[in-house]
Order: structure tokens, then sequence, then C-alpha cells
């Protein structure tokens, strides 16, 4: 709906005054998950890929104004950008974009620390003892000994390798 609107500068103002007009600050400015860093820090790993978003105070707030846009029923994000912008720079004070960015900080500094300790975990040792294992399970038939100890491809006297071409 909004596509052909967007390049019009005139009704791109016009929404944008209309959001800034209309928007509750009270709930733009409310620190997300009531100050709490490590829900925050939680939130901003991604499940789908291993990356971790790394947060901003403007990010932060983004977030509170994307809200109130959707609650006045405006879904174009270039002007949710725009109204970020604007109260970013123009409309807070300096101690509420601290406390944003405080907070962005916090919770980067909390998944940094996770990621610095689960990088460095040493399994060497664990990976040898694997490799060692050299037991042979006793079972009662070749299906149970092929998936316990393994298919041995090596072994010449079975059916298959009189018949099958090699690498087969």
């Amino acid at each position: 709906m909004y596509t052909r609107q967007i390049r019009n500068t005139e009704s791109v103002r016009s929404i944008l005054n209309n959001l800034l007009n209309q928007i509750n600050y009270e709930n733009v400015y409310q620190l997300p998950y009531n100050n709490n860093a490590q829900i925050l820090a939680v939130l901003s790993r991604r499940r789908a890929s291993r990356r971790i978003q790394r947060l901003t105070g403007r990010i932060l707030m983004r977030k509170n104004v994307e809200r109130e846009a959707l609650r006045l029923q405006i879904h174009n994000r270039y002007i949710i950008n725009l109204a970020t912008d604007y109260i970013w720079n123009s409309h807070s004070t300096p101690s509420q974009r601290y406390q944003f960015t405080n907070l962005a900080n916090n919770a980067n500094n909390i998944n940094q620390n996770r990621a610095s300790r689960v990088r460095w975990i040493d399994n060497t040792s664990t990976l040898v003892n694997i490799i060692q294992i050299n037991n042979t399970q006793i079972t009662n038939n070749s299906f149970e000994n092929d998936f316990f100890n393994g298919t041995r491809f090596d072994d010449n006297n079975t059916f298959e390798s009189l018949i099958l071409p090699a690498g087969f």
C-alpha cells in the first residue's frame, strides 16, 4: 500500500508526522524486558543460525518504535526507521540514550562471555578416548555385528565382495 507513496516525499513526511504525533513516548522510552540484560542476551541469539545479533541502544529503541507503529497500524519499515532516527537524535535526552546503550552493552557482554566460554572447551582427551575404543561387541547376528562393530569393507570373504565389482 505504501510502496507508491514512499517515492512521494510529501506523503512520507505526512505519515511520519502522524506517527510522531500519535506515538506514546512512554512506551518508546520504556527499557525492554524490565532492564534485564540476561533475558535480552538470550533473545538476541538467533535460533536458526549460530550468529548473535550485536545490539545497540538505537536497535532497542527501534523495537519499541516498531511496536508503537504496529499499534497505530503503520507497517512501513522506512517510516519506522525515520521515526526512530528522529526520536533518537532529536527527542530523547542523553540520559535516555545512555540507558538504552548501557542495556545493549550489558547484553552484548553477556553473549560475548558465553561465546568465549563455549569456544574454549577442550575435548581432545575425549576424542582420543573415542578413537582408542577397540573392544568388539559380542552379537548374535551379522546385522548387529555390523551395527555395533562397524562394517568392514576390506573383508573379501563375504558373498557381496565376490559378486560386486570393486568399490561397491
